[in-house]
């Protein structure tokens, strides 16, 4: 018995089905991707709005609740997101963020420091939706944002002046030049509460006898800003002598700390009421030694002149004494280090250790944005915590 034919005309109907179903299925997933890709970028952009809105509240909030209000509305405008449109709904809170917990709690304005602002946007453009039965869709997006630290800083800054400095970097300054105006930029980001002063090296000494190369604490500046910067502007390489006595110029640094004219209350260990920092720069291996405290002493009392051959002095140990010393003290060691011939790995070790989200080791190598990378990595110091942050 032969099987039944199909009819031509009967096979054409049913493919034309299958493709009718198969389109349907095609033009639901292109749906789905572009929609969903449009969305994505949507949510994207509005995050980054609600972000700059949130810093922008925190910013205000000392000129009070008006002000702080204000300034989230017109970053949210200038990003795109207008609150008097009934599609955007934005929920401003003022309150306390709690780190340790990481959560945040509403609290009177008053009593806050930190600002959290909820983005809600409807009716964004659906494109092939409708397809779905989807004609718009809703994003959410929310900024937590913290008022940064208020504690006051003492900032002394540790420069070197040796013969290598007047190496060029990328925009034609030398690194000189380019540690001077990254100095200076830093004071800029200093609030007034905080104070900077200034030791550099090498400094010739005669009452050091053998080991005459070393640092040289700048100590008539005060602590003030003003004559801090003036004293940087007048800094050159080979100001001094030539060398890299790095360790000299740990020893220096921390004298100015020790010499301080005006010295604030001593803080208590757990919960110190100012933040002392340290930052040096070199750009050169270490090559001349100094005297350190020895091993057993950790608060870096120099041992008594004259200081005679023996014991013999090492340069990397010189270093590492005085930047344990440092640390001992509770003075947080940033040490900045350009160029390849930067003694790096003593430096990466004298620094100190990594906390919090706050990196005190910086190496700047040679390439076309070393100029601005010192800058930038200045300037953030200078800021330290003092500014706003995000915290979600």
């Amino acid at each position: 018995m032969k099987p039944e034919k199909t009819s031509p005309r009967l096979r054409r109907g049913t493919i034309a089905v299958l493709s009718a179903a198969f389109m349907v299925v095609v033009f639901a997933m292109l749906a789905f991707t572009t929609d969903l890709g449009f969305v994505t970028v949507s949510r994207t952009r509005q995050a980054a709005a609600v972000d700059a809105a949130a810093l922008a509240g925190v910013d205000y909030m000392s000129d009070g609740k008006a002000a702080a209000d204000a300034a989230i509305t017109e970053m949210l405008l200038l990003n795109g997101y207008d609150t008097t449109d009934s599609n955007i709904t934005a929920t401003v809170q003022y309150g306390y963020w709690d780190a340790e917990m990481k959560s945040f709690a509403v609290t009177p304005f008053d009593d806050a420091d930190t600002v959290r602002v909820h983005l809600v946007s409807q009716n964004i453009q659906a494109f092939f939706g409708p397809v779905l039965n989807e004609h718009g869709y809703t994003t959410s997006t929310e900024a937590i944002a913290v008022k940064g630290g208020s504690k006051p800083r003492d900032v002394v800054m540790v420069i070197d002046c040796s013969g290598s400095m007047d190496a060029n970097m990328s925009n034609g300054l030398t690194r000189m030049e380019n540690a001077k105006d990254a100095a200076q930029a830093l004071v800029d980001e200093l609030r007034d509460e905080d104070r900077v002063g200034l030791a550099v090296f090498s400094w010739e000494d005669p009452a050091r006898n053998r080991y005459e190369k070393t640092g040289h604490p700048e100590r008539d500046l005060s602590f003030n800003h003003v004559p801090t910067y003036n004293r940087v502007e007048d800094l050159e390489d080979q100001f001094y002598t030539g060398g890299t006595n790095i360790g000299g110029g740990l020893r220096a640094g921390l004298d100015v700390f020790l010499n301080d004219p005006v010295p604030r209350p001593l803080p208590a260990p757990t919960d110190p009421e100012v933040v002392n920092v340290m930052v040096l720069l070199t750009d050169g291996q270490v090559n001349l030694p100094e005297p350190y405290p020895t091993s057993e002493d950790e608060f870096g009392v120099l041992p008594p002149p004259p200081y005679a051959k023996k014991p013999q002095y090492k340069d990397d140990v010189a270093v590492t004494q005085w930047a344990n010393t440092i640390k001992a003290r509770g003075i947080k060691l940033h040490i900045v280090t350009l160029g390849s011939s930067a003694h790096s790995s003593l430096m990466v070790n004298a620094a100190s250790p990594d906390e919090g989200g706050t990196t005190y080791y910086h190496h700047v190598a040679n390439g076309a944005s070393d100029a601005t990378e010192l800058l930038n990595v200045y300037k953030t110091i200078g800021r330290g915590d003092g500014g706003p942050k995000l915290v979600k």
